[in-house]
């Protein structure tokens, strides 16, 4: 009969403890389990104890290694030997109490959770209870899109109920021979979990000894913490997650060291030399595997064969300043010049331009051609734009530059792509570079391109209306809007249907109906409406149905006829409703459009019927705040606000973080004056008290 539960014991070196380990599996009231005993070459005597406890309980397997592979190669052994549908594993020092595998399986409610976790207890030799741990009770069901999987749960394997297919299907297994194989292996099995459900209860028992390897630091701590690192992110690369990923793997880096850093100065006031190095070790972690990795990552294997060659590759080579370790807590940037020409990924969104063969022919026609083209079709609008920017952040160590040109894009001249490279060269701190093109539907210059270097991020968002999110950039952003010549024609040729969907999208973008008052953007219902009136005006001088269509689909979104869908390309109501319009002419619609859009008075009347009320309210508040904002603040006002910001708790917690950051002129300025320290916060650490106290400012 096949279990429901298979434990894995691994089995090294713990023959004082082993017997109380196993003997409390075997009295658990939950029966219907295995219990898995990886003897890892112990030399001792593990192997003999649980050999006579299987003598009682035939639940109990033995299986030995012929060499020693470490409690990682233990466990996959357990794993790959395991003939139920979950797994649990109890480390063969510590000890559960008799319902933690009954109180595990209920929680996984008739099987449905992937993962369920349990509380556990830190104890002493003697079960003094030191500390308790994960008490709460709750469930995500399903596990959000783009949640940090890191932030989940610990990463231990022992406390918690494993679906087996996790780890045999997705074929992820535990490194061996190696630290932290836990933190190796957890959040890779979490990029896969579909739920996690926590049931608190402090189940498990860990047992703290002063003679474990955990409290130990060593040379091979600091190797293997590379190796766990370069693991996780290698799994990402290769599975295609990290650019869902990167923003949660950059964190960890970043957690890891304030950790250890923590750890060892608040522990010990006055470090040894042993400490002091490797908190030296530890900030060179942080600096190489966050602004040296992806630039080596992206060297040719000539390069590569050099710089082991020689030894003293200029460092620049690299893209790293000299100075690479910020005396301020500024983590440094990754600087131009690049060390050869830029490799340039070019990322074009189709869904059915009419434009889109004359848009590869003129990217053919570039004479700068160290490009790749890439093309996402047949995707809805949300799918396609996080699949572009996931792959910008999954190829930032191989290409240097990222250009989004739409498929209803088309170059200017052959020399574009060429003078985008040279913005990007030209300015070492450049991350997104916009240019203005000629659109046709307007007949006026608007934002058309965005280009990006390697070094900038997008958060994962669930965003659907405004697909293009700002990204996070270490540099700044460069907007040309009136260009000295024409870089790029937006949408020179639209099919009618194309100018349709123009229409209905920005409709969307214009109304915002479906949105809180709080999630309206006034600046967008400004700028769609101005849109709107130049294609209006267009549509007046030409004459060109296809202006027609655009205004109408804007007036079908207006009078909710149209839904949210319409902004893919595929929307079936939206098809349906192009085929009503699609034979109408131009005086048609002409006659169907004037009463809306003829007069200033029934434009007027026309805008507040298409962002109503809550819409006309939050353009006049946003107005208003930005308004108060260019007032002068009284100084009662102020000495107000900074005894507020004073006495508040985070205040002093936050001041006491920051102090070994700021120079002395800072700290008195945070002091003396908080709201003016916090309002002209410049540094990236100081923006982040502004955002702690925003209620106060």
């Amino acid at each position: 009969m096949t279990p429901k539960i298979s434990v894995i014991v691994p089995l090294y070196k713990t023959e004082r403890f082993v017997e109380k380990c196993v003997r409390s599996i075997m009295e658990q009231t939950f029966r219907d389990i295995e219990i898995l005993c990886i003897d890892d070459c112990s030399p001792d005597n593990s192997a003999q104890i649980v050999r006579r406890l299987a003598s009682d309980d035939k639940r109990i397997k033995l299986i030995q290694h012929v060499e020693n592979r470490g409690l990682g190669g233990a466990r996959n052994t357990g794993i790959l030997h395991a003939r139920a549908p979950y797994i649990a594993s109890v480390d063969s020092d510590d000890y559960i109490e008799p319902t933690m595998l009954e109180a595990l399986y209920e929680g996984t409610m008739g099987e449905h959770y992937d993962v369920v976790v349990c509380g556990y207890d830190r104890v002493d030799e003697t079960g003094k209870v030191l500390s308790k741990h994960l008490r709460s009770q709750k469930s995500m069901d399903p596990i959000p899109d783009g949640q940090d999987p890191y932030k989940i749960a610990n990463p231990a394997f022992w406390n918690k109920l494993w679906r087996t297919s996790l780890y045999t299907e997705n074929e992820i297994y535990f490194p061996n021979h190696i630290y932290y194989q836990d933190a190796a292996t957890t959040p890779r099995i979490f990029a896969y979990a579909k739920n996690v459900n926590f049931i608190g209860g402090e189940y498990y028992k860990y047992l703290v000894r002063s003679d474990s390897i955990t409290n130990k630091i060593s040379d091979k701590h600091k190797l293997d913490k590379y190796r766990e690192l370069d693991l996780v992110k290698e799994f990402f690369i290769e599975r295609g997650l990290y650019g869902k990923y990167h923003n949660a793997f950059r964190k960890r880096v970043l957690d890891t060291y304030r950790v250890h850093y923590t750890t060892i100065v608040d522990n010990d006031k006055s470090p040894d030399d042993q400490s002091v190095r490797y908190l030296r070790y530890l900030l060179l972690m942080r600096e190489s595997y966050l602004h040296l990795d992806d630039a080596i990552r992206g060297m040719t294997i000539e390069e590569l064969h050099t710089a082991f060659q020689d030894g003293g590759i200029d460092i620049r080579r690299l893209g790293l300043k000299r100075q690479t370790i910020s005396l301020e807590g500024i983590p440094p940037r990754i600087e131009r010049p690049w060390s050869r020409a830029p490799e340039v990924l070019v990322l074009t969104l189709h869904s059915g331009e009419n434009e889109f063969a004359a848009s590869k022919r003129s990217l053919d026609h570039q004479t700068y051609k160290r490009w790749t083209h890439k093309v996402f079709s047949d995707l809805g609008s949300v799918e396609s734009h996080r699949a572009l920017y996931g792959e910008i952040m999954a190829n930032s160590g191989r290409y240097h530059i990222f250009v989004k040109f739409d498929a209803d894009m088309v170059f200017a001249d052959e020399n574009v792509l060429a003078d985008i490279v040279k913005q990007f060269n030209a300015d070492p701190q450049l991350d997104h570079f916009i240019v203005a093109c000629n659109d046709w539907m307007t007949g006026k210059q608007i934002i058309g391109v965005h280009a990006f270097s390697n070094r900038v991020t997008w958060e994962q968002s669930a965003e659907g209306l405004f697909v293009d999110p700002s990204p996070k950039r270490p540099g700044k952003r460069v907007i040309m809007e009136n260009p000295d010549r024409i870089f790029f024609h937006h949408s020179p040729d639209p099919s009618p249907f194309q100018a349709f969907h123009f229409g209905a999208h920005r409709g969307l973008k214009l109304t915002q109906r479906f949105r809180s008052y709080e999630d309206k953007r006034s600046d967008a219902m400004i700028s769609q409406w101005d849109v709107f009136f130049s294609v209006w005006s267009r549509f007046v001088e030409t004459g060109d149905q296809r202006l027609g269509l655009a205004l109408v689909a804007c007036h079908l979104v207006i009078s909710d006829e149209l839904g949210d869908g319409a902004q893919d390309y595929k929307d079936a109501e939206l098809h349906e409703s192009f085929q009503k319009y699609a034979s109408v002419s131009s005086a048609e619609m002409l006659s169907l459009l004037q009463p809306l859009w003829g007069t200033r008075p029934s434009r007027r009347k026309y805008f507040a019927r298409a962002v109503g009320s809550d819409g006309l309210r939050k353009i006049e508040e946003d107005r208003r705040k930005r308004e108060k904002a260019k007032t002068p603040v009284k100084r009662s006002t102020l000495l107000a606000s900074d005894e507020r910001i004073r006495s508040r708790r985070r205040y002093r917690i936050y001041s006491a973080v920051l102090s070994p950051f700021i120079d002395e002129k800072l700290k008195r300025k945070l002091h003396n004056a908080p709201t003016a320290f916090f309002l002209d916060a410049r540094h990236p650490a100081l923006k982040l008290g502004k955002w702690l106290l925003r209620g106060d400012l």
